[in-house]
């Protein structure tokens, strides 16, 4: 059973309760709703279509104050909701357990090999190719293993190290070790597997993610290491923390409102304006390396299996403050995961959306999670790139 807060053009308070027991609000066409403005204790007030438009605020001499559900308000929702769904990734790795493990053992399996034909070949690898990576001598790389400076430890004992954190690490750990075996030691040792990982780069992490002047990001000085979780910003916090501090994509980036001109990057961003979806660190190539490396290593990912390991890099990148949720669905979608931009729950796995734990997020971020492909009304109005002068010429 859920309450909602509906707007009332005849209550003394401009809000009634209206109790739904199946957790949802009406969507047909003689009664639907939409949000329509948030208390000052973050709950939604939602109206019924036809009764939307239009604005008388304060609530009421009985009610609470309330201020219209706007461009800017939509998406500061959208960042709570995606915060929290990307921090119940990390906490939570039961959701995603089956196609991460999946991806885990095919690459153990690829090692194991290895170890066996070329052990001295595979240890000089992962100790020059990635051994920085996980122990970081200072750095805050987020799915590190350890601060350590790798060079004061044995080729054997970064090896052993980054294995052992595959299978018993975090998520966020094991996520980093299926990208940085399929990026940097598949195409340093080879095997059938690079294969597959080379048909599907151009597929999913196309050139003009790693162009700076097409991407459309800017680097922001002053980021600070943090264990906030998710992509929420401006100080407000509440969606969890993450177990290791690391430096934030959206702290270190800024959306370049003077990008070069790219037809893709062109469409990538138009959709993202006419939908109000969220910019946090640009297209996130990290998705796709990672789609590559799960389908070079465990086959091609389809289904259940690939929503689940889809969730896992949203607890990677959205609630590690890497991207949005946006960043990695756009690529997702290209490995053929169902996603329509501002809509959720079709792409999620049924290992999450049959718990509580998702009907909980559901009904706190109903407005978004639900309804989260009807904020295009909350757009603020801005020129198609092929008319935006502020664009670069390539």
């Amino acid at each position: 059973m859920t309450i909602f807060l509906i707007r009332s053009l005849t209550d003394l308070t401009g809000v009634v309760a209206l109790v739904r027991p199946d957790g949802t609000l009406p969507r047909s066409g003689a009664e639907s709703y939409v949000p329509w403005a948030i208390r000052h204790d973050g709950q939604v007030v939602y109206a019924k279509t036809g009764e939307h438009t239009g604005w008388r605020g304060g609530g009421g001499k009985d009610g609470p104050a309330l201020r219209p559900y706007d461009t800017m308000v939509s998406q500061q929702r959208r960042r709570l909701a995606e915060s929290e769904l990307g921090v119940r990734a990390l906490d939570f790795p039961q959701l995603t357990r089956e196609a991460v493990a999946h991806v885990s053992n095919a690459i153990g399996k690829y090692h194991d090999h290895l170890f066996v034909t070329r052990r001295v070949e595979l240890q000089n690898a992962i100790y020059t190719q990635i051994g920085s990576y996980f122990y970081t001598n200072g750095r805050f790389g987020f799915g590190r293993i350890s601060q350590a400076n790798h060079t004061t430890m044995t080729p054997e004992a970064v090896r052993k190290g980054i294995m052992h954190a595959l299978f018993n690490g975090t998520l966020d750990q094991k996520l980093s070790i299926h990208d940085a075996f399929g990026r940097k030691i598949l195409p340093a040792l080879g095997g059938e597997q690079l294969v597959p990982y080379n048909f599907w780069g151009p597929i999913l992490r196309q050139d003009w993610f790693d162009d700076v002047g097409r991407r459309g990001r800017v680097n922001v000085p002053g980021a600070q290491p943090t264990n906030d979780g998710g992509i929420v910003t401006g100080g407000i916090g509440g969606v969890g923390t993450t177990h290791q501090p690391r430096n934030r994509g959206v702290d270190m980036f800024g959306r370049d409102q003077h990008r070069m001109r790219e037809p893709e990057a062109d469409d990538y961003y138009d959709d993202l304006d006419r939908r109000n979806l969220l910019f946090g660190a640009g297209i996130s190539g990290t998705t796709g390396t990672l789609l590559q490396s799960a389908f070079a290593f465990g086959g091609r990912l389809a289904g259940e299996q690939l929503k689940q390991y889809v969730l896992a890099i949203i607890g990677y990148l959205v609630g590690g403050g890497m991207h949005s949720y946006h960043e990695s669905l756009a690529v997702a979608r290209k490995a053929g995961l169902p996603y329509t931009p501002g809509v959720y729950l079709p792409s999620l796995p049924m290992s999450f959306t049959q718990t509580p734990q998702c009907r909980e997020w559901m009904s706190r971020y109903y407005d978004v999670v639900v309804l989260g492909a009807t904020h295009w009304r909350h757009s603020t109005p801005s020129l198609p790139s092929h008319l935006n002068r502020n664009l670069r010429q390539p």
